[in-house]
């Protein structure tokens, strides 16, 4: 008995022992950010991957969204990560510029790592969402922003025209949450196309309501219900669902 007691006294001060040293070590370095723009600037091209062209149009673009809406779209692009992955890279530097509103929370960072584009390397590029707009930018259509719009420019070395189709993307899903009259701002206006492209894509797909609605009337037929022990017999829609995609990693957002 004194033996097994003196065993678990040496296991209990270990594990203390354990939990001081983990206490003592150094916190992660906090990744080196850029200072926030002293007024409000929706194109910051750190890495120099935009031409003057493009950094002019998104920014007469997030400028006009934000008047109509509150909403901020911000896209980022640096020279490296310096050593931080980049969705703890995004979510400190989107808390850290305080982008959207503070009450709605309605800001969107579109970040872009230099280094890792140019290597091919994963990683290196997010869309962090504020909660305020994570309806209106799930991870499923984050993830198609990136797949569909931007690294297909970018496998061909379109590096500038993959970032703005991005950010027109997700300009669009903004303007698209906040009902914003496209074709009545000439400067939005080129949102338009990416709107219609994106709308519906995070449901289940239109072509199948047809299908399923005649699903429904044969389960909830006579025959169906006679049918029932047989291995025509689905159940119902009880229990779990169609929806899309919802949440996100940390503030709301998708990487690639």
């Amino acid at each position: 008995m004194f033996t097994a007691r003196r065993s678990a006294g040496w296991a209990l001060a270990l594990s203390l022992v354990g939990v001081v040293l983990v206490a003592a070590l150094p916190a992660p370095a906090a990744p080196e950010l850029p200072p926030r723009p002293a007024t409000a600037a929706y194109v910051n091209d750190f890495a120099g991957l935009l031409d003057a062209g493009t950094r002019n149009e998104l920014s007469e673009i997030g400028r006009a969204l934000d008047e109509k809406t509150g909403a901020e779209v911000v896209v980022v692009t640096v020279p490296s990560l310096g050593g931080s992955t980049i969705e703890d890279y995004a979510l400190q530097l989107f808390r850290a510029w305080g982008l959207g509103d503070r009450e709605k929370n309605n800001g969107v960072l579109l970040l872009v790592d230099k280094e890792r584009l140019l290597s091919g390397e994963s990683g290196k590029v997010r869309i962090e969402v504020g909660y305020g707009l994570e309806g209106a930018i799930p991870d499923g259509r984050a993830g198609r922003i990136l797949d569909e719009r931007v690294l297909p420019l970018w496998q061909e070395k379109k590096y500038a025209a993959g970032i703005r189709a991005g950010y027109l993307a997700v300009a669009a899903a903004v303007a698209e949450e906040y009902q914003v009259d496209l074709s009545a701002d000439r400067t939005l206006s080129v949102l338009d196309g990416y709107r219609a492209a994106e709308r519906g894509s995070d449901g289940l797909p239109w072509e199948l309501l047809p299908l399923l609605f005649f699903l429904f009337i044969f389960l909830m037929s006579g025959w169906g219900r006679r049918r029932r022990r047989g291995i025509w017999w689905w159940g119902g829609f009880g229990g779990g669902g169609w929806g899309g995609f919802g949440g996100g990693f940390g503030g709301g957002g998708f990487g690639g």
